[in-house]
């Protein structure tokens, strides 16, 4: 974890206006119960309302794996006021984009203590998070889609060439379509920051391999609205893992 302030800037009254749909994102990510469980370099792990874990990421484009699709997302707002401080004038809440040094001012500020998960949570995140990390390592090599199923003869709609097994392909969740997974790359960079749709159906893409990925979610660890940490539970996980 970075190093740490003690003390926040009171929030005052913005002097901007900010749009409708920025302007209630700001005030859940004021009052609803969010709290900071690691940083590693631009990368911020932020345990959500409902218990799922979302990672923020600062750069020149800060973006969020919150499945919603305004920027900025509650999460950001959150560690741009309570994780770092930010007041509610500052030019960054009301960007999509942020310049250098905004970008450099914002990685070097300090955290805020009063944003940090309980010191037990944090530990049962640390747990959780390479665990999966290294279940998802371990079965990479047999999770990756292949055109072994598929007719002979059937062709890639973006380059149209024969798709030949052992090819790395991605389909579509909703027409479930193979492409060439170099080909959907190039497809998905032509699009710029639009929305990216099926090359065959149109439909908004997503992949099957994104339906079998979910957050990682820590709600069964806290017993309470100031994110106590269920002892039973955490003992029981530690003796397991030690088990093991």
């Amino acid at each position: 974890m970075e190093s740490v302030a003690s003390t926040s800037s009171p929030h005052s009254v913005p002097r901007f206006k900010p749009s409708q749909p920025v302007a209630d994102r700001i005030v859940r990510a004021l009052h609803h119960h969010l709290r900071l469980l690691h940083r590693s370099g631009s990368n911020f792990f932020v345990l959500g309302a409902t218990g799922n874990v979302y990672i923020v990421s600062l750069s020149s484009t800060p973006s969020c794996t919150c499945p919603d699709r305004i920027t900025p997302c509650k999460h950001i707002l959150f560690i741009y006021l309570q994780a770092l401080g930010l007041s509610l004038d500052d030019v960054c809440l009301r960007r999509r984009t942020l310049r250098p040094c905004q970008l450099n001012r914002l990685l070097a500020a300090p955290i805020m203590l009063k944003s940090l998960a309980e010191i037990g949570l944090r530990k049962v995140f640390h747990q959780q998070f390479f665990q999966v990390n290294d279940r998802a390592a371990s079965s990479s090599s047999s999770s990756s889609v292949t055109v072994e199923d598929m007719e002979d003869g059937s062709a890639c709609p973006v380059c149209l060439d024969d798709m030949k097994k052992k090819d790395r392909v991605v389909a579509c969740s909703t027409c479930r379509n193979l492409v060439h997974e170099d080909c959907f790359t190039r497809w998905k960079r032509s699009k710029g920051r639009r929305n990216v749709s099926c090359v065959v159906c149109r439909a908004r893409w997503k992949d099957t391999k994104d339906e079998q990925q979910k957050y990682l979610n820590l709600s069964a660890y806290i017993i309470n609205e100031h994110d106590t940490i269920d002892a039973t539970l955490y003992n029981s996980n530690n003796n397991n893992n030690n088990n093991t």
